[in-house]
């Protein structure tokens, strides 16, 4: 019996399935770039100055060696005035211990900050990781920014996918305005490809060619090819915020729930250590929205979530492995378990014990191509 890891939360957890309840397993195809290339690469093609900003929009795993080597390269150049800024608000302990050991420390922005923090420097670095997004298709800094400081243009966003299903892997109307929005900006912008494992690819350029060569290299290598299957586990684990939030957990869900045949079981891990998260979906648990009124309103966070709920939920029986409680996940016409074996016994049950499960570990990197 294989013993496979899914993320759940900052750890992992096993899932203990027979190899005969295996559909596909499907990963990207990866490869590692290792560190003497990476640093040659920041070297060759990033300013460093006085006057510096490094802005990260979405912590992941290997970022820590990019912010090692720009800082002892600022000290190599006796530049002192560099400042390191983050959006995420998750950031591990040991994370922030090992950046500190380097001389790193971090100061987190509010969404409503960011835009005047980086009017005061003269030169702003902007780091992000390439991931498949449901709404935008793909994200990396321009969506992020365009999500966290640009409130009008996600009114926009919002009107356009409102009534639609979820589009990852789609170069669509709103990651085209997403790049039009924040293409005016004059940033150094490196986007990275990377799972647990290590960096595949970085591209670095302004925010616009760098989020562009990214996605092409980034949907090259990540749009494995499986059958699709009666039931599914769906996870995340190579950043550091997939599961803060169950809004976030669900783009893991709107991924790759194409990979799950209508009215099959799919089995979401979604630690949500965050809780609910302080957008829609909070105001839909507390009676405080109207469902009548979605196609009027203004974006707030997380109302993507319910559209796709709206549309999708009915087609699925979709699971939580979730420290929520039962409560939220019944107001939102979703179903928990306790454990991940929970979850496969009731696929057995329901679908025999021949049945076979696809099984997506990194659901924020992949997207299966049925």
């Amino acid at each position: 019996m294989p013993e496979i890891w899914l993320g759940y939360g900052d750890s992992e957890i096993i899932l203990d399935i027979k190899y005969e309840n295996i559909s596909h397993t499907p990963r990207p195809s990866m490869n590692q770039l290792d560190l003497e290339k990476l640093n040659i690469e920041i070297e060759n093609k990033i300013v460093i100055q006085e006057s510096t900003l490094i802005l990260i929009t979405s912590s992941f795993f290997f970022m820590i060696p990019m912010l090692t080597f720009i800082q002892n390269k600022s000290k190599e150049l006796n530049i002192e005035n560099i400042e390191y800024c983050i959006l995420s608000k998750s950031i591990p302990q040991r994370v922030k211990q090992q950046l500190g050991e380097n001389g790193i420390s971090f100061s987190r922005l509010a969404s409503e900050e960011v835009l005047d923090k980086v009017s005061k420097f003269n030169n702003i670095i902007i780091i992000d990781r390439i991931e498949y997004d449901p709404v935008f298709g793909y994200t990396g800094s321009p969506v992020r920014l365009l999500r966290e400081c640009y409130p009008d243009g996600m009114n926009q966003v919002y009107s356009s996918i409102f009534d639609s299903l979820p589009q990852p892997g789609k170069y669509n109307e709103p990651l085209k305005l997403a790049i039009e929005v924040t293409s005016k900006l004059n940033f150094q912008s490196i986007h990275v490809i990377s799972n647990n494992e290590g960096i595949d690819s970085i591209f670095i350029g302004d925010p616009t060619h760098s989020f562009n060569q990214a996605i092409e290299r980034f949907k090259s290598i990540t749009q494995p090819t499986a059958e699709s299957s009666k039931s599914a586990f769906i996870s995340g684990n190579t950043n550091y915020s997939g599961q803060l939030t169950l809004g976030n957990s669900l783009n893991l869900l709107w991924n790759n729930y194409h990979a799950v045949r209508d009215n099959g079981i799919i089995i979401l891990l979604s630690e949500n250590r965050g809780g609910v998260g302080n957008g829609a979906l909070l105001k839909l648990i507390e009676n405080r929205l109207d469902l009548n009124g979605l196609n009027k309103y203004h974006y707030s966070k997380d109302l993507e979530h319910i559209n796709f709920l709206n549309l999708l939920r009915e087609k699925y029986e979709i699971f939580l492995i979730s420290s929520l409680p039962r409560i939220y996940s019944d107001k939102l016409g979703l179903k928990s378990l306790q454990r991940i074996k929970d979850g496969l016994d009731l696929i057995i049950e329901k679908n025999s014990k021949y049945s076979k499960s696809i099984i997506i570990p990194n659901s924020e990197i992949t997207l299966v191509s049925v």
